[in-house]
């Protein structure tokens, strides 16, 4: 019996959803440092405190999306909208952010858009060194 392309993408959707919301939520556990703390460091090692709560809430922020969008995903009658509403969803968080962020640290100076696509992937993608 042939799996249904619409079931397939929605299991998939969920799966990578839920991956997301994990890797970003392990990273909130007691003693770790929140993913996006780790990126904000890459440019700036010497993070403010008040940008290291800032960046720990952001990562609760995103992995509670990916929660809620899995969900949604898997609850929603199929349809291309629902996908559409998550990139949507998406696009919503990261211009918010974007926007919100020199509100709230009206000083502070941060890395282009292009600074920080290079800092994220420094993060996901580490250098390997010594041959590892």
């Amino acid at each position: 019996m042939a799996i249904d392309a619409a079931i397939a993408w929605r299991a998939l959707s969920f799966l990578m959803l839920g991956w997301l919301a994990l890797f970003f939520g392990r990273t909130l556990r007691p003693g770790q440092e929140a993913l996006i703390t780790r990126i904000a460091r890459v440019s700036e090692p010497a993070l403010p405190a008040d940008l290291v709560r800032y960046t720990r809430r952001l990562t609760a922020i995103w992995a509670a999306y990916f929660v809620l969008a899995a969900v949604i995903g898997l609850a929603a009658a199929p349809s291309p909208w629902t996908g559409l509403l998550v990139w949507a969803g998406t696009a919503a968080l990261f211009l918010g952010e974007h926007w919100l962020r020199p509100l709230l640290f009206p000083g502070h100076c941060f890395p282009g858009l292009r600074q920080q696509v290079k800092d994220t992937l420094h993060v996901w993608r580490p250098v390997r060194q010594n041959g590892d």
